[in-house]
């Protein structure tokens, strides 16, 4: 048991620190990261395409009839191949479609907060407030996209950091404590022993 909790400790240890490094490379370095995630994106769309495809060509003739894989196999290895081909030009459009979905959501929200004023209790000065406050903050991301984008990594990054330290923490104080784990659940069942004795 002991053997096996530092074995699993070890290797949490392992990827929190390839996280860690990860999280400082999104901090220093945020358009080159946003660039890589669209290039892994774009190469699992393309590899996804393909296992559709192999999929649909593998299937009985009978079965083709009702499959649509071989759509989602074109589908995929297009949009893909999009990706790979142009994700300096499509990492920018993220906080595009991010600011115009949060601004659309809080032209609702601010709807709705008009529309709920005359009911009693319904507290809607405190929405009318919040979804002008999120229609402000979608018109930052929209109209400066890069710097939004930029701010928006380098924030994941830092978090990712400290959780990722704290967890080589939590796995290091558990790692230094199994042993005493170990001692204490043999003691209490030498005495589980005596008592039954």
């Amino acid at each position: 048991m002991e053997k096996y909790i530092r074995k699993l400790g070890r290797n949490s240890i392992v990827m929190s620190i390839i996280l860690l490094v990860f999280g400082l490379f999104m901090f220093i370095k945020p358009i080159s990261t946003i660039n890589i995630l669209m290039i892994i994106f774009g190469s699992l769309l393309v590899i996804d395409g393909l296992v559709h495809l192999v999929s649909y060509f593998s299937i009985k003739s009978d079965y083709r009839f009702f499959s649509s894989e071989l759509a989602q196999a074109i589908i995929y290895i297009v949009l893909g191949f999009i990706l790979l081909c142009n994700y300096d030009k499509l990492g920018y459009l993220l906080p595009i479609i991010l600011g115009i979905r949060i601004v659309v959501d809080s032209i609702f929200k601010l709807q709705i907060a008009l529309n709920i004023r005359d009911v009693y209790d319904s507290h809607w000065g405190f929405l009318l407030a919040m979804s002008i406050i999120n229609a402000l903050l979608g018109s930052v991301i929209l109209f400066k996209p890069f710097e939004s984008l930029a701010v928006l990594t380098m924030v994941c990054g830092a978090i990712l950091m400290i959780v990722e330290l704290m967890s080589i923490f939590e796995d290091v104080s558990i790692i230094s404590r199994v042993g005493k784990f170990e001692k204490f659940e043999k003691e209490i069942d030498k005495k589980i022993n005596n008592v039954k004795k």
